[in-house]
């Protein structure tokens, strides 16, 4: 037991933990902290969300002990400095904050915009010279290489009168500049990185990278914590591929891309990157994707990969009058991104965002524009989330279905009440502090599993967080409605500045020393107050509360500013299951022809494409699910994970939310719902990136546990990863995953066969346009990849590709230093320093 090492927060619920807080509180160093924890849990004293983040954020701004609020308001521009100082100091409500944050001009962008944060300290993108990377004003002017760009060529004939002509001649490209992705467990550092404007500058680096014998990968808001970046730096440059190193495509300025804070979700347009071909958004007809005419408002939208979740959701409201089903809720990643490692939302009839692809435009290996439409929709479904096997993928086009209307329902519910315990989950297995005060009657057990099903298998959307240690787990669901009047801007211009400013208050809570001293340095007790905190930040409508109707884009991106806290995810998807004597099962998936339609909209004949009257054969209703489906071992999971946070509450490794969303199943080819034909589980488990260096092994456990369920039969459930998150590094029932995943077959957790069939559709299509799969392997695989989806079993190697394994350190993430070999696994500490909040017990991991 965790007693036996030494003193730690027991099972005290959160607020108990809060206000035995009071007694550590030095009110010189932390002016007004008790009296804001007395307001908040009197039931007499009113004290609303716009109220707690001012008077938390003033704790810390006037205290004369304590300069962390000064630190961390330091990282943003002067004008949103004075902005949130207003605020804090009750000048401005959040509503003025908001607009007075609007008026902002090209000639008041942050002065800091042009640096890159590095250990906590801000230098220049290339030590030693002068930063030339003005972003949005000026990025064009980047010290050119000599890759060549057409496009800008053309534009300096055009403007001879241009101060610097010759510059606009290349596509803006940096040499030897670091690499890392947003969750900090990927570092190289390619040969080149670029930032193209359009698809002929993706053209001209591919062939360029052609030429000079280098590979090229894509990265956006880098959000993968698995390795699909660049190659590693140890086979980068390798003399018996005689490969001359990398090329880092940017589809996002570097300064969208690489710093924190980023301002992408706040309200006005000052932030967002500029326009460009590779973030364009545009309706197209069905003739562009050889498919059938839509109807009912229905549109085919053709988007630039570059473009970000903020831009289209922007446009869908104000120009399109569209919406995609569903999406991931941070605003800050790009549409490339989300369809490359097959991303998705909630909602038991929604699958992924891959499965509303209807054709992609990339350049091949060869430097050549190509696509794939539903002309080959089995082809399509391959290159559709494919981690840019196949090429660059500069455009998609997608469906989108009308505008609609969600009305949220947001709560927050008692733990035992949100998720109930599986029936056969004793009580005594429950964690104390989370037990009813009363036992709970069957009938009431009974009503709780009904709410709890019918949440999840008849709302439109649906999503259970909890974050460590709370009584309460926030359940976010809704049902959709085509009445678009009266809906409201959610969330508000003032609410999405507050969910900012809740950022802050997030990493105040992490970094204050003076709260580390008041919370004894205790693990469990810091992560009780960054829960305390985070809850605060979310809507609850109450039991008889009048439900928010929002535009669906805002509803599916309904938290702001999430960017801006580092983390690391680990995430699983498994099928729901059928009832021990279920009726007679019928996929979710409309099927027509024989073959599943996408998004229940196509109708699929082999190969080609009918523009016939959809047939759906058959098709699940609301009273199927709820006959037919058993949630117990979703129930399960869920506890299993309560539980192992709970058992390690000395170190306390968790400190971001478990989440839950229960989705459809998927045809895209290379998807880990595919086959799920009652529909998905998709579970994970967070933590800050303070805690990296704890957090492996936890999540290893949690793992454990999720891999080796069995069915009603006595079978494995098969769990397989969210590619994007962490997977790269781990074992499934004793064996590395990465080698499971590629021999496996689907029963057994793995993609054997979905892999063949993948390669088998590549293949075709690279006769079909003209490349090699050898030169696509070359041109845009890594080492990870290559092994996963390329190799046989058999052979380490193959001719034309580096062979050799990704550089992995001690915390299993892929890094290298750039002519210096793999980074200590002190250098990546250096990175965390704060590993378990500044924990004084750091050497008992």
């Amino acid at each position: 037991m965790a007693t036996s090492q030494g003193p730690y927060d027991g099972p005290t619920s959160v607020t108990d933990c809060i206000l035995g807080l009071k007694k550590n509180i030095d009110s010189k160093k932390l002016p007004g902290f008790v009296e804001l924890i007395d307001d908040w849990f009197d039931p007499d004293t009113q004290v609303d969300e716009e109220q707690f983040v001012r008077r938390f954020l003033r704790v810390f701004k006037v205290s004369d002990q304590d300069f962390t609020y000064e630190r961390i308001i330091g990282d943003y521009d002067e004008g949103l400095q004075n902005i949130f100082n207003d605020f804090v100091d009750g000048k401005l409500n959040a509503q003025e904050a908001a607009e007075k944050y609007r008026p902002y001009t090209m000639q008041n962008l942050p002065k800091k915009l042009g640096t890159f944060r590095k250990n906590r300290k801000l230098s220049s993108i290339i030590p030693g010279e002068r930063n030339v990377l003005e972003e949005h004003t000026a990025l064009l002017a980047a010290l050119p290489t000599s890759i060549p760009s057409r496009i800008r060529a053309f534009i300096a004939k055009l403007v001879p009168a241009l101060k610097f002509p010759t510059r606009f001649l290349y596509v803006p490209s940096f040499k030897d500049l670091e690499f890392q992705n947003w969750g900090r467990t990927v570092t190289t550092t390619p040969t080149y990185t670029c930032v193209p404007s359009t698809a002929r500058d993706v053209v001209d680096i591919v062939r360029y990278a052609k030429k000079h014998k280098m590979g090229v990968r894509v990265a956006g808001f880098r959000h993968s914590w698995s390795p699909v970046f660049g190659r590693s730096n140890a086979n980068s440059k390798d003399a018996k591929t005689k490969s001359k190193g990398d090329i880092l495509i940017s589809s996002l300025g570097l300064v969208d891309a690489s710093v924190l804070p980023n301002f992408t979700s706040l309200p006005g347009d000052i932030f967002e990157p500029r326009a460009k071909d590779l973030n364009s958004i545009l309706v197209v007809d069905h003739n562009y994707v050889k498919g059938p005419k839509l109807s009912d408002g229905k549109k085919y939208v053709r988007v630039g990969t570059s473009t970000t979740n903020e831009q289209f959701r922007r446009w869908c409201i104000d120009t399109g009058n569209v919406t995609l089903p569903m999406n991931i809720i941070e605003v800050e990643i790009t549409m490339g991104g989300a369809n490359a490692t097959i991303c998705h939302g909630a909602g038991i009839n929604n699958p992924t965002l891959s499965d509303l692809v209807r054709c992609i435009e990339y350049v091949d290996a060869n430097g050549k524009l190509g696509r794939v439409d539903l002309s080959t929709p089995d082809i399509l479904h391959a290159a559709a989330g494919c981690f840019g096997l196949i090429g660059v993928v500069t455009h998609l086009v997608l469906e989108c279905d009308p505008m609609s209307c969600a009305l949220l329902e947001p709560r927050k519910i008692p733990v035992i009440e949100a998720i109930p315990p599986p029936p056969d989950m004793p009580d005594a297995d429950i964690p104390a502090p989370l037990r009813p005060r009363q036992p709970l009657s069957a009938e009431r057990k009974a009503q709780i599993q009904r709410d709890f099903e019918t949440r999840a298998l008849t709302t439109d959307y649906a999503e259970w967080f909890w974050f460590p240690y709370s009584s309460e787990v926030w359940v976010n669901s809704w049902h959709k409605t085509s009445d678009l009047s009266n809906a409201v801007t959610y969330p508000s211009d003032a609410k999405t500045i507050l969910q900012v400013l809740g950022t802050i208050m997030m990493n105040i809570a992490q970094n204050a020393d003076t709260l580390l001293d008041t919370t004894e340095f205790l693990p469990a007790t810091q992560t009780k107050l960054l829960t305390w905190l985070a809850m605060k930040n979310l809507d609850d409508i109450g039991p008889n509360g009048k439900k928010i109707k929002a535009r669906l884009p805002d509803a599916l991106h309904f938290q702001r500013g999430v960017q801006n806290i580092r983390v690391r995810d680990l995430e699983v998807e498994f099928p729901l299951q059928p009832r021990k004597q279920p009726s007679t099962l019928t996929p979710m998936t409309p099927i027509v022809n024989g073959t599943a339609a996408m998004n229940g909209n196509a109708t699929l004949k082999g190969q080609g494409y009918n523009d016939a009257q959809t047939t759906t054969e058959s098709h699940t209703t609301t009273t199927d699910r709820l006959t037919q489906v058993d949630l117990s071992l979703v129930q399960r999971a869920w506890w299993d994970a309560i539980i192992a946070c709970y058992n390690a509450i000395y170190e306390a490794p968790q400190r971001m939310p478990l989440e839950m969303r229960i989705m459809s199943s998927s045809e895209v080819t290379l998807a880990p719902q595919r086959g799920h034909t009652l529909g998905t589980c998709s579970i994970e488990i967070l933590t800050l990136h303070d805690a990296a260096d704890i957090w492996k092994p936890y999540a290893q456990t949690v793992l454990d546990k999720w891999s080796n369920y069995r069915d009603a039969n006595g079978d494995l459930v098969p769990v397989r990863p969210h590619w994007a998150k962490e997977w790269y590094g781990h074992t499934v029932r004793g064996r590395q995953w990465e080698q499971l995943l590629r021999s496996e077959s689907s029963r057994n957790g793995g993609f054997r066969d979905e892999i063949a069939e993948w390669r088998s559709l590549v293949e075709r299509l690279a006769v079909r346009d003209g490349w090699t799969v050898g030169d696509a392997r070359f041109r845009f695989g890594n080492e990870v990849l290559d092994r996963l989806f390329w190799q046989d079993e058999d052979k380490d190697d193959l001719e034309n590709e580096g062979g050799a394994g990704a550089v992995v350190n001690g915390n299993g993430t892929a890094n290298a230093a750039a002519g210096k070999g793999p980074v200590p696994n002190g250098v990546r500490r250096t990175l965390s320093k704060k590993a378990t909040l500044k924990t004084r017990t750091s050497g008992r991991r």
